[in-house]
């Protein structure tokens, strides 16, 4: 898997526009451009599929994937998932992107203030949603297996089975498309032209975009 580029970044060292996701706004022409997008699992679940329908070429950094689950065509089924406790869906790994500001499965902060219960209907609730959450990430890893038919590729996709469960409707099928690609080997720092990979690979892009938390 891909790791984040820690302390050792160094934006200065790359020669391109680069661009963080909270400032994705959709209005930067990318038709003919090369674009990397660098994060994890939630955010470029969000920041690829736009990117993809319009860049000449996308290459996909990835870390701390997240378990990703269809969006079904079910009526009032976000209004739903926004109410839900701030937990109900797993909590993101430490350094993971949170959902992106505007997403609409992000917890509600009036979900995530209700005063939690305690004793034996705490227990209860502790186990209900533990069930609830290896069922979800059953459902998700079958719909990794029907989406990304590509072995190695799935393997890169699949999380840690303690990760937060996502719901995103095209992030599969933006990887999927040809002129998308991703990239496993961990980077190892920008270059001029690019980002340089700990294969020694120097991947030359014309944009970046950091798909993660700005802080």
């Amino acid at each position: 898997m891909s790791a984040p580029i820690r302390g050792g970044r160094a934006p200065d060292a790359y020669d391109g526009p680069v661009i963080h996701c909270t400032h994705w706004r959709d209005q930067y022409e990318l038709e003919r451009l090369h674009v990397a997008v660098i994060g994890g699992g939630a955010a470029l679940a969000t920041v690829v599929p736009p990117v993809a329908a319009k860049a000449r070429r996308v290459t996909v950094f990835q870390h701390d994937p997240v378990w990703i689950l269809p969006t079904p065509p079910v009526p009032g089924l976000r209004l739903v998932l926004g109410r839900m406790p701030a937990d109900a869906l797993g909590t993101l790994p430490a350094g993971s992107a949170p959902p992106l500001p505007g997403d609409p499965f992000a917890p509600t902060a009036g979900a995530a203030s209700r005063s939690a219960p305690s004793g034996p209907v705490r227990l209860a609730l502790d186990v209900l949603r533990w069930c609830g959450q290896q069922a979800l990430r059953r459902v998700a890893a079958a719909n990794l297996c029907a989406q990304v038919g590509d072995s190695w590729v799935r393997r890169q996709l699949t999380p840690d089975q303690r990760a937060a469960v996502r719901v995103h409707g095209r992030y599969y099928r933006a990887l999927r498309q040809p002129h998308c690609r991703l990239i496993s080997w961990p980077i190892a720092r920008l270059a001029p032209l690019g980002i340089r990979t700990v294969d020694g690979v120097e991947h030359r892009v014309d944009c970046i975009i950091y798909a993660e938390d700005a802080s």
